[in-house]
């Protein structure tokens, strides 16, 4: 039986249908990908399958015994909690029985009895079965890899940053016994080796998940079906995100062309009845006509909304943005982030800022912005600089104000109707206007920002996550825009495919060789976007395996490692043909010729099969190597 069976579910509101007649199921091997456009009714799906909210028609049925662990995108802490009193609530019954172990060893102590005894091994004995013994460790392997020191465990939750809150919320769910796992936008707050310690471990886990994410890379390395909402409805396809991709860009084409053919088909048809009706040909006539009405139309298949952002630039800044050269940097408290820092910054650079969470990204984004200070070295501006900063956490729009009061108090003189078609080209349009700030989605804010950020044409372009919360929809539109923008651009992502496609000079934080937490930048104007992302992720040090203290161990031959690597690459290149015929067969199968010859489905279908065995076999044994490289270069 299906963990979660949605039946022909319909949620109306306000004469409005959000979702409609929408079926699908949770089996127990599901890897789902959920995606649509913010808005779609991701979420609402999610609430409606867990049982937060009522449809309006159809039902929903879940298993008995089902267990869910449920991330929801913003999740509220009691700030009193104690880190560790927090995280130990995903599993309270081996606390209530270490609570009963310790009763009954005092009791034991007091008087020697043997119902007390036998008591006593009982609960052990469950204690064991249930891993109480590797509980502790579980919980700072999964802490320490979302970067959430085990130092911080007598922390009072209030005192964690909101990212660092998602990330602990993320580390409860994943510690929690369950049948099915839903995360809602988990990569948000993660920086890029956590994103990938994420996907390996959701990889190697043996649960079925359901994920909303806008991150293509995530989605291809972990899903195997795409479940899409659009128009209230929902289409599913196997395969991960690129395999979706390619397969809806043929269905669309190809219901693009039925449609074509059935206009013109209809404008024939209409043409010979209005000719005919009352001529010699009447009888057939008015036999195309009753056709005509029997007919079902097929309806004109809607255009993949892609925003057009008009991103410019009032004026030219300098050549010479900025100039660090032995620059050292901290935050209050005297703590060091980083030193020997040497970077510049050019007109029209494109410069992605890589490294692991706390290493000083956003700290340095502060101080090209003139709001924090170097304690060391030389730090130049250039001249006539005009800069847009994008803060990820919007913290200067303000709540009490409408959409269109937002937009308006920058431009006071502007007339309704400018505000109003400036906030169209952001998506705002009918009574998304009069929305208060404090209501708004995290994309819908994002976009809001976007717009009063666009607004005041800066030729510099500050932006710490200008992705999170973006549907791929709107991230692509701003993809567009940056890519067009004739000024210079300095940003911190760790959406790969983002800053693949937009970067061309990187700014990598690596750990220093004689300070644990110290880092030092490396300018990296002539490197791949994989190089750099290598860079960073060695910088982050995942912890793979269960943090326990690392014996000194002899050095590692480089060649070794260089061997490794070639593997992985061999085993990468191997990935990427088996994606590609799979792919092949999808769009064979996509294509409505292949079904007039249903003889060559099975053979189809089996050999889909196999290549997707294939590709799990093959992202396993990337996962492996990598693992073992890792491990190899972390050596002493």
């Amino acid at each position: 039986m299906s963990l979660i069976q949605v039946i022909d579910l319909s949620l109306e509101f306000g004469g409005n249908y959000i979702l409609r007649n929408i079926s699908c199921t949770v089996e127990r091997n599901s890897r789902i990908g959920l995606i649509g456009a913010n808005g779609s009714g991701k979420s609402t799906l999610i609430r409606l399958m867990l049982g937060l909210l009522q449809p309006t028609e159809g039902k929903v049925l879940r298993a008995k015994t089902c267990r869910v662990a449920y991330l929801p995108q913003n999740m509220q802490l009691e700030g009193e909690l104690r880190l560790v009193d927090y995280i130990k609530t995903s599993r309270p019954e081996i606390g209530n029985l270490e609570k009963q172990i310790t009763t009954l060893s005092n009791r034991l102590n007091l008087d020697h009895d043997l119902s007390t005894e036998q008591k006593l091994a009982e609960a052990v004995e469950r204690f064991t079965a249930l891993g109480g013994f590797e509980w502790d460790n579980e919980i700072k392997y999964v802490l320490e890899s979302l970067g959430i020191g085990i130092g911080n465990l007598e922390k009072p939750l209030g005192l964690f940053s909101g990212g660092e809150q998602t990330r602990i919320c993320l580390a409860s769910m994943l510690l929690m016994p369950h049948d099915v796992l839903i995360l809602d936008e988990p990569t948000n707050h993660l920086d890029i080796a956590m994103i990938t310690w994420l996907e390996n471990y959701l990889l190697k886990q043996d649960k079925p998940f359901l994920i909303v994410s806008h991150d293509r890379r995530f989605l291809d390395n972990t899903v195997s079906s795409i479940y899409l909402l659009r128009d209230a409805g929902l289409a599913i396809t196997k395969g991960n995100y690129s395999s979706f991709k390619a397969a809806d860009e043929i269905a669309r084409m190809s219901m693009e062309r039925q449609y074509e053919r059935q206009q013109k088909f209809l404008e024939e048809t209409r043409a010979f009845i209005q000719k005919n009706i009352a001529g010699q040909k009447t009888n057939q006539a008015k036999s195309r006509l009753k056709m005509l009405q029997r007919i079902e139309i097929v309806q004109k298949p809607g255009s993949e909304k892609r925003l057009r952002l008009p991103l410019n630039s009032s004026s030219r800044s300098g050549n010479d943005v900025y100039t660090l050269q032995d620059v050292s940097f901290g935050i209050p408290g005297g703590i060091e982030l980083a030193r020997e820092v040497n970077i510049r910054a050019h007109f029209q650079d494109r410069i992605c800022i890589l490294g692991p969470n706390g290493c000083g990204k956003t700290t340095l984004l502060k101080i090209l912005l003139g709001e924090h200070d170097i304690s060391k070295g030389l730090f130049k501006t250039g001249a006539s600089l005009s800069i847009g900063y994008f803060d990820q956490h919007q913290v200067s729009l303000e709540e009490s104000l409408t959409v269109m009061e937002t937009l308006w108090q920058i431009v006071p003189d502007a007339t309704r109707g400018y505000v109003l078609s400036w906030l169209a080209r952001f998506g705002f349009t009918g009574d998304d206007v009069e929305k208060r700030v404090a209501v708004l989605s995290g994309g819908e804010k994002s976009r809001l920002y976007l717009c009063v950020l666009i607004h005041q044409n800066p030729n510099l372009l500050i932006m710490d996550e200008p992705t999170n919360h973006l549907d791929i929809g709107m991230a692509d539109s701003l993809l567009d825009a940056l890519k067009a923008y004739r000024g210079t651009i300095i940003f911190v992502s760790h959406d790969r495919y983002f800053l693949c496609e937009l970067a061309d000079k990187f700014w990598v934080f690596c750990k220093k060789a004689n300070g644990r937490n110290i880092y030092t930048s490396v300018e990296q104007p002539d490197t791949d976007a994989q190089a750099a992302i290598g860079l960073a992720f060695a910088a982050a040090e995942v912890i793979k395996k269960s943090p326990t203290p690392r014996e000194k161990k002899r050095k590692i031959n480089p060649w070794h490692l260089e061997q490794i690597h070639k593997n992985i690459e061999a085993q990468s290149s191997l990935l990427e043909g088996l994606n590609l015929d799979l792919n092949r067969i999808h769009e064979r199968l996509s294509s409505p010729q292949t079904y007039a010859d249903e003889s060559s489905l099975p053979s189809l279908r089996e050999a889909m099969q196999r290549l997707e065995e294939e590709i799990r076999e093959a992202r396993s044994h990337i996962l492996d190597l990598e693992d073992q490289y890792l491990s190899m270069s972390y050596e002493d």
